[in-house]
């Protein structure tokens, strides 16, 4: 009799088991996990096909722009102006939204004025947040040999970061952010096949940063 009872106990566990497996794997084929040099992430199909895309969606933006935007703004826009030892240290910084493409009007190019933004940390994850401005984008960075993903979503209002990645497909957001000079980096985003978001991305001053 006791070997009935836990040949039955036994069925449930495992049946169970392989429910919770069935829960997970419908889940999971929502997105895709991504190995990205060693950092884990969610991150939908279409938007890393973007990202492994950026190389040529980057040529058909910058080659729309003229040659007196890319003297002015210099690293900031080259293709392959990417540096080693991308690390972001957490704190304010000011950020700069510049537009490459069809997207940006006439002049292929729109620069927009300077907000703010934040990098921080939580649960032993890195964090982006722009707090002030019209787009927000907040979602989490990703740390890999030379850049960072970055996937998050844009946010409805200043301070509220309540929405993330894959919560609305319409506002997500997916990207990588290098280092292009001495305490510069950028956030590059691409849209479409031809377009970039381009956020610069420079310390505030200690002195300026909240205590």
């Amino acid at each position: 009799m006791r070997s009935i009872v836990l040949a039955v106990l036994v069925s449930f566990v495992l049946a169970g088991c392989a429910a919770r497996r069935e829960t997970v794997m419908a889940s999971a084929s929502q997105v895709e996990i991504v190995d990205d040099g060693g950092a884990g992430q969610v991150i939908r199909p279409a938007d890393q096909a973007r990202i492994d895309s950026l190389p040529a969606i980057w040529r058909a933006a910058w080659g729309q722009s003229t040659g007196r935007v890319r003297t002015a703004e210099g690293a900031l826009l080259e293709p392959g102006a990417a540096l080693d030892h991308p690390e972001l240290s957490p704190g304010s910084y000011n950020c700069r939204l510049i537009r490459l493409g069809r997207r940006a009007g006439a002049r292929r190019m729109r620069s927009f004025p300077t907000h703010f933004c934040h990098v921080g940390t939580s649960n032993g994850e890195l964090n982006f947040t722009k707090q002030t401005g019209s787009d927000l984008p907040a979602g989490h960075l990703y740390k890999t040999e030379k850049r960072y993903t970055f996937v998050g979503a844009l946010q409805r209002a200043e301070g509220d970061n309540s929405l993330v990645y894959g919560t609305d497909q319409a506002r997500d957001v997916a990207g990588v952010v290098e280092r292009v000079g001495p305490f510069r980096w950028r956030m590059v985003v691409p849209v479409g096949e031809q377009d970039l978001d381009i956020l610069e991305l420079t310390p505030v001053p200690v002195e300026r940063q909240a205590s």
